[in-house]
């Protein structure tokens, strides 16, 4: 468990579900200036920022090569970590393929939820896939996804052609609306979160993945957040350590 205190007139900051490069080069520039703004606004009094996964529709990492698009984004955090401001990163579903770009960054990865005890609340914080129950087409994808031989394997492809097969294959250009499969995601990672709180009992949850903005009291003692998502909308989730309120950000500039 990773313990934090939130220092007094600081605060926490939760984002992501970005999907960076999503549906087309204009709109995503749009997005991440926003983002970037957003970054700018909060910092402020931010004292961690916590990234949600699926920063980016693909992301892959070639041992020298990286994606060349998105570098405000990555520059802008890089500033921030310069600032003095913790950045942690959960890697999602569409930009598991990390290896050790973003940590030579400054940045704290995590590729599973992990226990934080922020100012005595006990939180568990995460992107989302894969977790609880069905879903077991993605479970197994994933499975082939994170394995080693298989990302060896992709390496050999120039990444002139592995980036934009990536994409392809992620469905970069299609739209992405809030639909059923979102809330049926959204309730998979809540009975996940129920489930796990009767064993582990925990103050604060905080997920991402589903793309569908919610709060949810799993108890008299806990409650779920989902933090949305940044295609449609600009949803995130700001606390002082003790308070925890869902947002949305508008930009006076877009």
């Amino acid at each position: 468990m990773i313990t934090l205190q939130i220092k007094k007139k600081n605060k926490i900051y939760f984002a992501g579900d970005f999907h960076l490069g999503k549906p087309d080069k204009d709109s995503s520039l749009s997005r991440e200036k926003k983002i970037i703004e957003w970054l700018n606004h909060i910092k402020k009094d931010a004292q961690d920022v916590f990234l949600m996964g699926d920063l980016f529709d693909f992301w892959f990492e070639y041992k020298n090569v990286i994606p060349k698009d998105n570098l405000r984004f990555l520059s802008t955090i890089s500033n921030l970590i310069d600032e003095g401001i913790t950045i942690h990163y959960f890697i999602g579903n569409h930009d598991l393929w990390v290896i050790n770009y973003f940590k030579e960054l400054g940045i704290k990865v995590y590729d599973k939820p992990q226990n934080f005890k922020i100012n005595e609340k006990i939180l568990l914080i995460g992107h989302g896939d894969g977790l609880g129950k069905g879903d077991t087409g993605y479970k197994f994808l994933k499975g082939i996804f994170k394995n080693k031989f298989c990302q060896f394997l992709f390496r050999w492809v120039h990444p002139d052609i592995g980036i934009p097969l990536g994409r392809f294959l992620s469905g970069s250009k299609s739209k992405m609306e809030i639909t059923e499969k979102a809330k049926i995601n959204d309730k998979r990672i809540l009975e996940y979160c129920t489930s796990y709180n009767i064993k582990n009992p925990t103050d604060i949850f905080v997920f991402g993945h589903s793309h569908y903005i919610n709060k949810k009291n799993i108890s008299n003692t806990s409650t779920y957040y989902n933090c949305g998502e940044w295609i449609n909308n600009s949803y995130y989730l700001e606390s002082n350590g003790e308070r925890y309120e869902l947002k949305e950000f508008k930009s006076p500039l877009i």
